[in-house]
């Protein structure tokens, strides 16, 4: 586990009513990681609610303001004192922190005009306000009314200069050295050989047809957006299929990434404009050739939509979420609807969402299906991903679903840095490659996840903190358009990177936080193992179940998931009137439209009291010992819901006033519980024994 310098607990901290003048904030100290340094600071400013009625100037938090080659960072009086909120804690930010790679748009206010600020821009020596708006719909504004002219243009020049690198080896993760010992054992990373051969036995896929192609002189590959090791046709040579692969965009001929029965996912890039077919119809050919019945493959066209078209969808909702006054807010409540569809990301979802159920429904009829765009890792990594999702029920589990990110988006080369701009690009023809197309997916996927709630391992929760991971520097999963660049930073001097995979969540959140990833509802597939500790007696009285969805069975119910990948196939609604609004993710940083006490987060946290009670009376009917059982269980009395700790519809990323202590106590009961199953596991347990 990486260490910070200082210890202090990084309490939530709280809106003040009405400013006091005071400087005990301006030696409050700034939390430093190894490696980072403190570039800008400004005293007595105000951080400024979202949304307020009140006096912006004379409401606020104080603080301190500090730009570190690493974040942005707010400190409060606060932060240092116990307080009684509960809320998700990341190791390397305080509550008030943000990343400098999260930060997209920099706004300076002077007397009430808005200036963007880029690397270009003059900033100005009086600033009454910044406004900071995060690639994760996050803002924040910041007030100078009370502080010296000089902090806020210094703080406003460290971030013109450090939020906005323009190479790569500028990016904090190269300067933090911090030992990192891997700890990830389930996860498949996919950029060794022997990965792909255990994806092919995984799926069924013949040996006889794909083989595993494996260079090991990384410099001999013709793109670098390729990893050394991906799945070919066997049939065709290394030297053939290579040269064929130059005639593609980007150089990336053929791979596949996916079989379901007799049908295979292929992913391949389009041939540049004026250019002789005859290669594309070979590689096709050798592809059918794979099929048990020669089959010929539907290809199926993703140029549509275009990475502008989504971009522009983005930055419209982002806009819609991320109002910097109530004016603004009030305008765009009044008409959310029509906002909403002028963005067309919802439809944009609801296309992918589309494409996807159709390749699973060709797949599932037999039909092999190749996915072409332009280089082949934008939107296919989109619809492939989704496509298995349906389809597999091992990539619904937490560990699936990290390995599918790992083989689609990052083995198979999908070009974070640009999409997500890490570095800033002045070249103009570079700047329309940003493209969120990432949290597109995570979208979709959450879509599915509403339709399907018992279906999933995990929860929205994990969703929403991995795209906020996208954005941690420290983390190489997300931050590098290829495994060659990944390699190449590893193994570069003197700014070596020590690489550190996302997955291994221990890295940045307590045990207590990794637990609300897990889906107390999760309904493991029949046969699956699990590590269950408690087993109800035969002569037990089984609980009633809740009616299963709708699901298309194969193959013996007790053939395990990671034997047979085709188990459990889901069937969604892809029309945008199924559809809805990611709240938590895009709405949580605005207080004044969270549910007090309320949304799925507490309905949530009832379902883990029931798992909880579930097992402790699974236990009690295994060992005939029920003085254990709590008072309430035994003399048959529910405990009173009033008594159970109340937490927000944005929990965990909004402050909660519960004992921290008993809503603890109630995720860490679970986390055990979950390991081995969930609620339904417990309940049908007594139906398998």
């Amino acid at each position: 586990m990486n260490h910070i310098g200082t210890k202090e607990k990084n309490n939530f901290t709280s809106y003040l009513p009405e400013f006091q003048d005071g400087g005990a904030e301006a030696s409050l100290p700034t939390r430093l990681l190894a490696g980072e340094q403190e570039v800008a600071s400004a005293s007595l400013v105000v951080l400024h609610p979202p949304v307020t009625n009140k006096d912006d100037a004379n409401t606020g938090l104080k603080g301190r303001l500090v730009v570190t080659n690493f974040k942005l960072s707010f400190i409060t009086l606060e932060d240092s004192q116990s307080a009684n909120f509960v809320y998700q804690e990341n190791i390397f930010l305080g509550k008030n922190d943000v990343t400098l790679s999260n930060i997209d748009l920099i706004y300076q206010v002077v007397d009430k005009k808005k200036k963007i600020v880029s690397p270009e821009t003059k900033i100005s020596s009086r600033i009454d306000y910044l406004i900071v708006i995060c690639k994760n719909f996050r803002m924040l504004k910041f007030g100078f009314k009370h502080s010296e002219a000089k902090g806020a243009k210094q703080i406003a020049d460290a971030l013109q200069t450090f939020a906005f690198p323009n190479v790569h080896n500028l990016i904090f993760s190269y300067t933090y050295k911090e030992k990192y010992y891997n700890t990830i054992r389930n996860v498949t990373m996919f950029n060794k050989k022997s990965d792909w051969v255990s994806e092919l036995h995984r799926c069924g896929a013949s040996t006889k047809d794909w083989r595993v192609l494996y260079i090991e002189n990384q410099r001999k590959l013709p793109d670098g957006s390729m990893p050394m090791s991906y799945v070919i046709p066997k049939d065709i040579t290394d030297e053939d299929y290579l040269q064929n692969a130059q005639t593609f965009r980007g150089n990336r001929n053929a791979v596949w990434v996916y079989q379901y029965e007799r049908a295979s996912l292929i992913r391949m890039a389009e041939l540049p404009e004026k250019t002789d077919n005859k290669v594309e119809n070979l590689v096709i050919e050798r592809v059918r050739a794979c099929h048990p019945t020669k089959r010929q493959p539907h290809i199926m066209d993703l140029t549509r939509p275009t990475l502008q078209a989504i971009n522009s969808s983005y930055k419209k909702l982002r806009q819609l979420c991320t109002p910097d006054n109530p004016k603004t807010f009030s305008e765009q409540d009044d008409k959310f609807l029509k906002h909403l569809e002028a963005s067309s990301w919802l439809l944009h979802v609801s296309q992918c969402l589309s494409y996807a159920h159709d390749v699973a429904e060709r797949m599932k009829n037999g039909e092999t299906v190749i996915l072409q765009e332009n280089e082949g890792r934008d939107m296919c990594c989109v619809i492939s991903s989704l496509s298995q999702i349906i389809l597999d029920a091992y990539v619904r589990t937490i560990n699936g679903f990290q390995s599918l990110v790992q083989k689609e988006w990052v083995a198979l080369g999908h070009p974070f840095s640009d999409r997500l701009g890490h570095v800033n690009n002045v070249n103009n023809a570079m700047i329309t490659e940003e493209c969120p197309l990432f949290l597109l997916f995570l979208d979709c996927t959450w879509q599915l996840l509403q339709q399907y709630p018992q279906d999933f391992e995990f929860t929205e929760t994990y969703l929403t903190t991995l795209w906020d991971s996208a954005f941690m520097p420290l983390f190489d999963t997300f931050q590098f358009n290829s495994e060659r660049d990944r390699l190449v930073a590893s193994k570069a001097e003197p700014e070596r990177l020590i690489l550190r995979p996302v997955w291994d969540w221990g890295e940045q959140f307590a045990d207590k936080d990794i637990v609300y990833f897990s889906n107390p509802c999760y309904r493991r597939p029949a046969g699956e193992p699990t590590r269950r500790s408690v087993v109800i007696p035969a002569s037990a009285i089984p609980l009633p179940i809740i009616g299963a969805p709708d699901y298309h069975v194969q193959g013996a119910a007790a053939r395990q998931v990671m034997e047979d990948p085709t188990g459990l196939i889901l069937n969604p609604q892809s029309s945008v009137k199924w559809l809805d609004v990611w709240v938590q993710c895009y709405y949580r940083w605005l207080p004044i439209v969270e549910i007090p006490n309320g949304g799925m987060p507490q309905v949530e946290l009832f379902h883990r009291v029931i798992l909880s009670n579930v097992c402790k009376l699974q236990q009690a009917l295994q060992t005939g010992d029920f003085d254990e059982l709590p008072a309430p269980q035994q003399n048959g009395t529910e405990r009173a819901v009033q008594n159970l700790p109340s937490v927000n519809s944005f929990f965990p990323f909004s402050r909660n006033n519960s004992d921290p202590t008993e809503l603890t106590d109630i995720l860490m009961a679970s986390n055990e519980i979950l390991v081995d199953g969930s609620i339904f596991d417990a309940i049908s347990q007594a139906h398998i024994e």
